[in-house]
């Protein structure tokens, strides 16, 4: 319903208060209750007053009635008259009649009246019942009348002109017509006194109410309103004053102490929250959740550093802008797209090499494992996705760096490798010399096939040890063991000789396997190394392959002191350490033996007995095997 504008802002100026619309209400009930009041207290009002005016008439007529009857029995019929007249004259009387039992007037103060019948109810109902009778008419003449009818009764005294009284009971009806407009006027004016003293009443009351109101809820309601709009904007040391023990009181005091478990919970939520980014920050990987709509949800310190860029850039922004530099959605038809594979299809998981691309436009190749993880955001459960992304080109500098942490280890019998050559040549060529001054020929040539010789071996231990520290590739060579293992147990000589450890070796020619030579040799210098370290009294080492099942077993067998049974799950952890010899290691041989392992397509197993020694079983597949495989 369109209702007029000035209707509508009244509208909605009290809708926009609680004191208002309270007041409102108040006042328009109180309204009613007054009007109801009113009509019913005024109507019973003017009932009592024509009642108490019906009652004058009565006593009036009684008087008349009596003047009249003392006329009738002189037979003064001009007195009679007279008096009539004088009645009709007073200020309050419109006219009096006398009827004769036929309703004949017979006598009026109004001459116009006379002779006619007033056939009229309530006459009949005065004549049959004997009785006084009082009703408010309309009168042409005089408006609106109260006509008082009082039946004149029938006496001894005039039976001689109206028969007996058995016959005659009543004589006549005495009708006094009396002006009612004073009575309503009357009516009226009291009716609008007790309207005004209700009005006043009703404001004295909506006053009191509306000054109640406002002293014991709406100013409490809005120190509670305060408090809450305080709360909104993160005020949660915000307090609602609470005075008394009222309801108002009792709901201040809820709402102090819900906002003091807000402030707690608050608190707490921000704790966990720093608590999970520190957790996050402290992973050397870069870590990033991403929700179905490819946009970040979280990441930590190691992602910023890989694209480098702020956490506040990061967080919110789109995955392919951040880490692909691009406005749209990266093409997953062409590329490996953990959202789609995981949210949109319902993978579990996947790992994919990828090409990140930082602000600076600098490229970094990335290795991104993924996996799905439901998460409930905005109450509802949401696949999203979270990335741990490995720096590939880091992960290549500290394996490198790993394995010339290892080779720094056999520095010293490396070098003591060289220094005995190196001294057989000096002390040949200090003979040559002598010999050359003696001419004797035939010592000569000899010395110059020692030199030789030892300028070969030192050859071989630097191409061994160029070898060893060489970068691991993706490239598989064909790798001869029976070359490579000798060559490899060779720099070990010093340090086992230190230890008293003696190294042999059973290697059948044509021992041939396909993967990377350095990670051989690696795979070689770790397990004798580890050989070496749990025989700290010495001992043998024995180094030996053999086919098998299409395999070519490498084993490395020592004497030392063997490995717990618990341990045996641990021994490939990075990290772990159990050094028989008491020496300090860093428990990465056997991880890096292990990640070896993995790119060559080879497996170990580790048979031990505590007290009797080790042995580990490598097994790489025959290259010759697959040929043959491939020729049949």
């Amino acid at each position: 319903m369109n209702l007029p504008a000035p209707i509508l802002r009244l509208h909605h100026w009290i809708g926009a208060s609680l004191q208002r619309k309270l007041v409102m209400a108040i006042g328009i009930l109180l309204v009613l209750v007054s009007a109801l009041f009113l009509l019913v207290v005024s109507a019973f009002y003017k009932e009592r007053l024509v009642t108490e005016h019906a009652r004058a008439s009565m006593q009036i007529n009684h008087v008349m009635q009596a003047a009249l009857e003392n006329a009738m029995l002189k037979r003064d019929i001009p007195g009679l008259k007279a008096i009539l007249q004088d009645m009709g004259k007073q200020p309050a009387i419109a006219r009096v009649m006398i009827l004769n039992p036929e309703f004949e007037v017979r006598f009026s103060s109004d001459p116009t009246r006379l002779n006619l019948r007033l056939d009229e109810d309530i006459i009949k109902q005065a004549l049959d019942s004997q009785s006084q009778q009082s009703l408010f008419l309309q009168s042409e003449q005089f408006g609106e009348v109260l006509r008082s009818i009082n039946p004149v009764q029938n006496q001894t005294a005039c039976s001689t002109c109206h028969g007996e009284l058995s016959e005659h009971p009543v004589n006549g009806l005495l009708v006094v017509d009396y002006k009612a407009q004073s009575i309503r006027h009357e009516a009226t004016a009291s009716a609008l006194k007790l309207a005004a003293l209700g009005l006043l009443v009703i404001a004295v009351v909506c006053l009191g109410i509306w000054f109640a109101l406002v002293r014991l809820v709406i100013t409490p309601l809005g120190e509670v309103e305060k408090a809450t709009k305080a709360l909104s904007q993160g005020q949660f040391d915000r307090q609602v004053p609470v005075r008394g023990n009222d309801e108002i009181a009792r709901l201040g005091s809820s709402f102090n102490r819900m906002s003091d478990q807000l402030r707690q919970s608050l608190q707490q939520l921000r704790q966990s929250e720093h608590f999970l980014q520190a957790l996050i920050d402290a992973i050397p990987d870069g870590i990033r959740v991403i929700d179905p709509d490819f946009r970040i949800l979280k990441a930590n310190a190691a992602y910023c550093a890989q694209v480098g860029q702020p956490m506040d850039q990061v967080v919110g922004n789109m995955c392919y802008a951040s880490s692909h530099g691009r406005d749209t959605q990266c093409p997953y038809t062409m590329v490996r797209c953990p959202v789609v594979e995981l949210c949109q299809q319902n993978g579990d998981q996947m790992t994919a090499q990828d090409k990140h691309i930082g602000v600076d436009g600098n490229e970094l190749y990335v290795e991104v494992s993924s996996a799905r993880v439901d998460m409930m955001i905005d109450g509802k459960t949401v696949p999203c996705v979270v990335e741990s992304i490995r720096n590939l080109d880091e992960q290549a500098k500290i394996s490198q760096q790993q394995r010339l942490s290892e080779i720094g280890l056999l520095a010293a019998g490396v070098a003591h490798e060289i220094y005995n050559p190196l001294s057989s040549i000096d002390l040949g060529l200090t003979a040559l010399q002598s010999d050359l001054e003696a001419n004797e020929a035939a010592k000569t040539l000899e010395y110059f096939e020692t030199i030789r010789t030892e300028i070969q071996n030192c050859i071989k231990i630097t191409d061994s040890l160029l070898l060893l520290s060489a970068p691991a590739g993706n490239v598989q060579n064909l790798i001869t063991l029976d070359e490579v293992v000798p060559e490899t147990l060779s720099l070990l000589h010093y340090e086992a000789e230190q230890t008293g450890v003696t190294i042999t070796h059973d290697i059948p020619e044509r021992s041939r396997i396909l993967g990377s030579d350095s990670d051989i040799r690696m795979l070689v210098i770790n397990l004798a190394m580890n050989a070496i370290h749990a025989m700290p009294e010495g001992g043998n080492l024995h180094v030996t392959t053999r086919r098998e099942d299409g395999n070519i077993v490498l084993t490395v067998s020592d004497q030392g002191v063997g490995i717990a049974p618990q341990d045996l799950s641990s021994i490939f952890m990075p990290f772990w350490s159990r050094r028989a010899d008491a020496s300090t290691g860093r428990g990465l041989g056997l991880s890096i033996v292990r990640a070896i392992l993995d790119r060559n397509n080879a497996k170990i197993e580790v048979e031990s007995t505590l007290g009797k020694g080790s042995t580990f079983y490598v097994r790489f597949p025959d290259a010759d095997h697959e040929v043959q495989d491939g020729n049949a």
